[in-house]
């Protein structure tokens, strides 16, 4: 009888021993692997840094498939990405910034404070975009001297996204025009959003010609591009390509870094669908 309690315990420990260390990779592998892949990264911030003799600051918003316990998180612009900018910014006194950008949008008042904060920055300001650069982050890019493209990265409008978890999030200038619509027809949850949709609108205006009224000495030219992006004109997914941009009359390079796509290549993507040989 005791040796089969023995055998019991003993296969029962092992069990414990081979879940204990399924739990700990699970928790500890992730981590060790980000904190890899992290250091990977700093090391070609510091080298993009020595070749282009400025502050290089990144906001890369993917989802990653070494994320917590494997699963990847939503991410896009917020307060911490604001916080974590603007002390970078003020940390880079009169160096020169390069702020590598691949990000959704996000939040409007932060994409706002930080847009404001390197518009406000006195040296030389570029963003780089890799692939996409939308809303938020195309209102982020507005503010910089000069936005560097990839020729396949796009852009896109700006107007703000007016909503609540029970009707959904809709352009401002959808909600303006539906209440106009249905006028007195229309319920008082509806005539609430219109009339927050209309002093969002006014607000991105405001905000857009702010940040582009140097680059625009023709006051007819800086309203016409910022209707374009402002005012609903083109559905909020448009990609704007860096031709396109051009034309608008933004200051569009096309001479894209190599050292970027080789940083983004750190960023493993939570989707495997696509393989191919380097």
């Amino acid at each position: 009888m005791f040796d089969q309690l023995f055998e019991y315990l003993s296969g029962f420990q092992v069990l414990l021993a081979l879940l204990v260390i399924m739990v700990a990779y699970a928790l500890i592998g992730p981590r060790y692997r980000m904190w890899i892949t992290r250091r990977s990264r700093v090391a070609h911030i510091i080298q993009m840094e020595k070749r282009w003799s400025s502050k290089v600051l990144t906001m890369i918003h993917r989802r990653e498939s070494i994320a917590f316990l494997g699963m990847p998180f939503r991410q896009y612009i917020d307060v911490e990405d604001a916080e974590s900018i603007l002390r970078a910014i003020r940390e880079a006194k009169d160096r020169p910034i390069d702020l590598i950008i691949h990000s959704p949008g996000g939040e409007l008042h932060s994409s706002i404070q930080i847009a404001r904060a390197l518009k406000n920055h006195p040296a030389r300001t570029r963003a780089l975009i890799p692939h996409y650069s939308m809303s938020g982050g195309t209102l982020i890019a507005l503010a910089t001297d000069e936005i560097i493209m990839d020729r396949d990265a796009v852009i896109g409008p700006i107007d703000p996204q007016i909503g609540d978890m029970l009707r959904g999030t809709f352009p401002a200038p959808s909600w303006i025009e539906v209440a106009e619509q249905k006028g007195e027809k229309a319920d008082d949850a509806t005539l609430v959003i219109s009339n927050i949709s209309k002093k969002a609108l006014e607000l991105m205006r405001i905000v857009a010609e702010e940040l582009l009224k140097d680059k625009f000495k023709n006051k007819e030219d800086l309203e016409k591009i910022v209707n374009n992006l402002v005012s609903g004109k083109m559905i909020h997914c448009y990609p704007i390509s860096a031709s396109e941009a051009k034309s608008l009359g933004l200051n569009i390079n096309t001479d894209f870094p190599d050292e970027v796509h080789e940083f983004m290549n750190l960023y493993r993507s939570a989707k495997r669908s696509v393989e191919y040989l380097s």
